[in-house]
């Protein structure tokens, strides 16, 4: 599968939005992205097919000398083709660009395949936060600091 990874443009909000609806069990509204895509603390990517199809995306708030990411998402027809990881690269050298200092996230103790992503691009666990994704979901901590 061709693809590109390259800073989002407001055309690509409704995509985004839909991936997250596709993805996620409480989705951000596509206004939540219209007020991501205003703060300029925030950078997003998204990854295209070679046909312009919005396929993954991701983005982080910069915040000090940090970066959390907000999230990361890729539709599940592309899953499993390293979009994932190209759009986590893609962040980890915009923090880096912008002079950060670290990353950090939080991700559901359940989802192995996001684990796998974050942790061999060099993100360690730090601890678990209870009942981040709901009463019996805790959520794991990551940090890659450069």
């Amino acid at each position: 599968m061709e693809y590109a990874v390259h800073p989002y443009e407001i055309e690509d909000l409704q995509h985004i939005a839909d991936i997250e609806k596709e993805c996620f069990a409480h989705p951000w509204s596509y206004d939540s992205f219209c007020m991501e895509y205003a703060d300029k603390k925030k950078h997003y990517y998204v990854a295209k097919s070679a046909e312009g199809k919005v396929i993954g995306y991701g983005g982080f708030a910069h915040v000090e000398d940090e970066a959390h990411i907000m999230n990361i998402a890729v539709t599940e027809k592309a899953r499993r083709k390293g979009v994932g990881s190209a759009v986590l690269k893609a962040l980890i050298d915009c923090a880096r660009s912008l002079g950060i200092k670290a990353m950090t996230l939080e991700v559901d103790d359940s989802n192995a395949a996001a684990i796998a992503v974050y942790e061999k691009a060099g993100f360690e666990c730090s601890g678990l936060r209870p009942h981040y994704y709901g009463w019996d979901k805790p959520a794991r901590i990551y940090w890659l600091r450069f």
